[in-house]
């Protein structure tokens, strides 16, 4: 086995546990008033999971870095910028090139109208306090929409990929991620493994 091939199955076996550490706890059944419910009955609810399994694109995002000694994870989450409190999703440096990379991650890039022009103007305003707080650095910001492995394949979503894009805010998918930090992971094994992950929670709906 090759030592890539090692550190993705290491990452896989890390993300299993994580999943099945968050789908541990209660689950959010549909109750009535649902279609969901009238056609199936108490089940657990599938959008309410996914709203879980929202976070493990940050959970897998982290530990790919921490695979690469040329990068260092920086204080993510909840934190002052500005004196205000903004939730930061991914923040990491390359040692080498002196570069600070910020990303904030989407499962899923087709924001509502709304969240849309906001998001631009939250990762604008992060890039501008991490311009002052590493002024030797290089900041490279942007969107990392993990759920898609490459661009290519997208039909839904372009409209908004566009928006971002002459916001002045890059739109990265897995593939580019993964060049980033220098990582190989084929997309028909990254595919293939969240297919396993779905089968997975589709056995909750059928006890």
């Amino acid at each position: 086995m090759s030592q890539n091939k090692s550190v993705i199955e290491d990452l896989k076996n890390k993300c299993n546990s994580w999943v099945d550490q968050t789908l541990k706890g209660e689950l959010t059944l549909t109750k009535h008033g649902s279609i969901s419910y009238l056609l199936y009955g108490a089940k657990p609810s599938e959008q309410s999971i996914n709203i879980k399994l929202g976070h493990l694109g940050e959970f897998l995002s982290k530990e790919l870095i921490k695979t690469n000694s040329d990068f260092e994870l920086l204080l993510c989450g909840v934190q002052q910028i500005n004196n205000k409190k903004k939730d930061v999703d991914l923040i990491f440096k390359n040692i080498k090139t002196k570069t600070i990379y910020y990303r904030e991650l989407k499962g899923n890039i087709e924001l509502d109208t709304e969240k849309l022009p906001a998001t631009i103007n939250k990762c604008k305003e992060i890039e501008n306090s991490l311009k002052s707080t590493y002024p030797d650095y290089v900041i490279n910001f942007g969107i990392l929409n993990w759920s898609v492995y490459n661009r290519e394949i997208l039909s839904a979503g372009l409209t908004h990929i566009k928006t971002f894009e002459k916001g002045g805010v890059k739109i990265d998918h897995m593939h580019d991620f993964l060049n980033i930090i220098n990582v190989v992971w084929s997309e028909d094994d990254f595919y293939c493994y969240f297919r396993e992950i779905g089968s997975k929670i589709r056995s909750l709906f059928e006890k």
